[in-house]
């Protein structure tokens, strides 16, 4: 996939990260940076990054749940451009 980062593979299934949620994170430090100096771009940072840890629990529950029941959870089709 374009623009995403591997961050590994856990029970088989990749883990990827889309660059642009870096630049999400960088977007939501600055104008907290801008607000409340750097204790508030720290805060902010940390929360959205747990956010993020929290869904992709989340999702990974999903996985589990259809494995449990034998529904195959196939890789997601990248785009090809010719």
């Amino acid at each position: 996939m374009r623009w995403s980062v591997s961050l590994g593979s856990i029970a088989g299934t990749k883990v990827r990260l889309h660059l642009t949620f870096l630049l999400f994170l960088v977007w939501l430090g600055a104008l907290a940076w801008g607000s409340g100096g750097p204790p508030a771009a720290a805060g902010t940072v940390s929360f959205f990054m747990l956010l993020f840890f929290c869904v992709v629990l989340h999702e990974f529950g999903h996985v589990f749940a259809a494995r449990r029941f034998g529904v195959h959870t196939p890789e997601p089709r990248t785009c090809s451009r010719s």
